[in-house]
């Protein structure tokens, strides 16, 4: 009997060996799953999770060869072959498209599709590079990780930390206060060129801070008093994303919006071409008498299409932003205002509809889009233009020329 027994074994043997290549060439175990986690980068059965990305996977067996193309790919060969990954499909269909070893959102061509691959978690503003934690969770704490390195809190000297830690942080041959950019209104651990003594404990800065941007003095002598210098503080919380002094009717109601310490027609913004409650030939004085509101859009379109250069910015009639994003201007045919900025339709004739249009998207008179443009927005991690780009990625925050947010410098 022992020989017959050891055949029915052998048979047995054989019959499994037979089943295990079935399931190595289907992709859904056996070999293949051991070729797809134990040998992927190498080589393997099948394609799929079998496949791995040099030997049987992207280049042999899968996008290429004999998975995706033509083979036995996990997926049943449904992986198109493309010489890029940059569509809402391709960005979607768990498949490495463009066989450069990234699939889907992991895939750098797929930036810019929120759609499927939504921006952020990010780590890349200054807010964010500073609080002690690993936002965007690639392990990396603050100005250790890259997205960190151009910003102003990891390389530059111009808050309080840095003008007070012994070093020269922009490498510039200045340390600390001997430095002219620790030498503003918001640095408060420097009085001129020299360090305060005794220097303040860091619990105190916030307070002093706080005093020093709004008690109505120029301190440092220059940029101007309060959130006129301290709006350029990622420190001076206070003077962040405050409205505009810009616009008629804030030119006209007796408030300092944008807490600069000056007030309506003797803030500069209040200058601007379209503006007709401020006297041009008397800069800084009120119209006298003041129009009614009823008549501001009249007298705004006369402005803005009388041929001069009201407000001596070299810029004339609708080519000056003060008349082409004003809300209650008519003669520019412009995209400026709620109305315009959601009916569907390029006012302009730029080629680009409502928000999509910047005269929408970046005007502070319009509240219908979606934006990345202020501090908050530029340093919450989140992707809020819905553009695929979060914070410091956005252009809307961090232009490749121009002024940045400060979020972004």
């Amino acid at each position: 009997m022992k020989p017959l027994s050891m055949a029915v074994m052998g048979i047995g043997l054989i019959a499994l060996a037979a089943m295990g290549a079935c399931r190595a060439e289907s992709g859904d175990g056996g070999a293949g799953n051991a070729a797809g986690v134990g040998g992927g980068n190498v080589g393997g059965a099948g394609g799929g999770l079998g496949g791995g990305n040099t030997g049987g996977g992207n280049t042999g067996g899968g996008n290429t060869g004999g998975g995706n193309t033509g083979g036995s790919s996990g997926d049943g060969g449904n992986c198109p072959s493309m010489a890029k990954e940059d569509t809402d499909l391709a960005c979607d269909d768990g498949c490495d498209n463009d066989g450069d070893g990234f699939t889907d959102c992991d895939d750098f061509d797929c930036e810019g599709k929120p759609a499927v691959c939504p921006a952020g978690p990010a780590e890349n503003s200054n807010v964010l590079c500073m609080n002690g934690t690993d936002d965007d969770g690639d392990k990396k704490i603050d100005c250790e990780d890259f997205d960190c390195k151009e910003r102003l809190v990891c390389k530059g000297e111009k808050t309080n930390a840095a003008c007070s830690d012994g070093k020269d942080n922009d490498a510039d041959g200045k340390t600390d206060c001997a430095d002219t950019d620790c030498q503003r209104e918001f640095i408060v651990v420097c009085n001129g060129a020299s360090p305060v003594s005794p220097l303040p404990a860091k619990t105190a800065w916030p307070g002093l801070i706080k005093t020093v941007c709004s008690d109505g003095k120029d301190n440092d002598g220059k940029n101007g008093a309060d959130c006129g210098d301290c709006r350029n503080s990622i420190e001076a919380t206070d003077c962040h994303d405050l409205p505009y002094e810009a616009g008629n009717k804030a030119c006209s109601d007796g408030v300092d919006n944008d807490k600069d310490g000056k007030i309506d027609c003797a803030d500069t913004a209040c200058a601007d071409e379209g503006i007709v409650v401020c006297d041009k030939t008397k800069p800084g004085q009120p119209v006298s008498p003041l129009p009614a509101e009823s008549a501001w859009p009249g007298l705004a379109d006369a402005e803005c299409k009388d041929g001069k250069d009201n407000d001596t910015n070299t810029y004339i009639d609708c080519k000056d932003f003060g008349c082409s994003k004003s809300p209650i201007v008519t003669v520019c045919n412009a995209e400026a205002n709620d109305v315009t900025c959601k009916d569907g339709k390029d006012n302009d004739g730029n080629g680009k509809t409502d928000c999509d249009d910047f005269s929408c998207s970046q005007n502070a008179f319009v509240t219908v889009c979606k934006t990345e443009k202020t501090y908050a927005e530029c340093s919450d991690g989140k992707d809020n233009d819905n553009n695929g780009h979060a914070d410091c990625d956005d252009f809307s925050c961090n232009p490749a020329t121009g002024t940045k947010n400060l979020a972004c410098q």
